[in-house]
């Protein structure tokens, strides 16, 4: 049976209708949200869909892509037919000298090079021997990108990844704990809305990212038999009704699709 919750027109859409009854109408504006899930959940599909819903609305909107180029995400979903070409992107993962565009190459030294969706028609070359990705240095460059132009939906993708670098660069925890918060905050008294993907944390461990976002969905896929059987579930919403119950999703040529 369905939560009765009350629809607010003013809310920010996600793009997926289904999830937005949930929501009472969608997102609360100008806060951060954390996205959970494993691998294959879609995290990054939800989080493409809410930036195409930006797209339609007028927006201007970002993505900072980690885990894989932003190319490699465009072709990800290709065969959806969605026309991603205004999405702005930072290729948050060290390593990136040098994107094809057009015949030409240019060489890209840092990240305040920014690039839309159609500026990127191949893969560029990732090397493990560059500047380390940092939360300090995303956040740097959003603040000099967004002092520029102003964005209304961002989409980082994902903080799993860049927590992972800072490990692997002997970051101190408390360090890291206060780039995230610094991070989340700039992003909120930017009047940003923005989702950060994250896989779920081990049990007992509380990151930063779960205490100071607005809220948190969650995306399960399990296998049962030879059937893939995927929920989503709103685990928390500050400050505004919402439906808790999982609800059962499919990813269709038209993306996610609740049931």
């Amino acid at each position: 049976m369905s939560a009765q919750i009350s629809i607010d027109e003013h809310r920010v859409r996600t793009g997926v209708p289904g999830l937005d009854r949930m929501l009472g109408g969608g997102l609360v504006s100008g806060r951060p949200y954390l996205i959970t899930g494993g691998t294959g959940s879609g995290k990054s599909l939800l989080g493409l869909q809410f930036l195409l819903e930006g797209l339609r609305q007028g927006e201007e909107v970002l993505l900072v892509a980690v885990d894989e180029p932003p190319n490699e995400i465009m072709e990800n979903v290709r065969s959806f037919g969605w026309d991603l070409s205004s999405v702005k992107t930072l290729d948050a993962n060290p390593g990136t000298r040098a994107i094809k565009r057009n015949m030409a190459v240019q060489e890209i030294r840092t990240m305040t090079d920014l690039k839309s969706m159609r500026d990127l028609s191949q893969e560029s070359k990732r090397s493990s021997d560059s500047e380390d990705i940092s939360i300090q240095s995303i956040q740097l460059k959003l603040r000099q990108q967004m002092a520029d132009q102003p964005f209304r939906r961002v989409v980082v993708d994902s903080i799993t990844s860049v927590r992972r670098f800072a490990i692997k660069s002997s970051v101190d925890p408390q360090a890291e704990r206060t780039e995230i918060q610094s991070l989340l905050r700039f992003l909120s008294e930017s009047g940003v809305t923005a989702l950060i993907t994250a896989t779920p944390s081990d049990p007992g461990v509380l990151n930063p990212e779960e205490i100071l976002t607005r809220g948190e969905i969650l995306l399960t896929r399990k296998w049962i038999g030879d059937r893939s059987v995927r929920q989503i579930k709103i685990v928390r919403m500050r400050g505004c009704a919402h439906d808790p119950e999982r609800r059962p999703f499919v990813i269709t040529n038209q993306g996610i699709v609740l049931g």
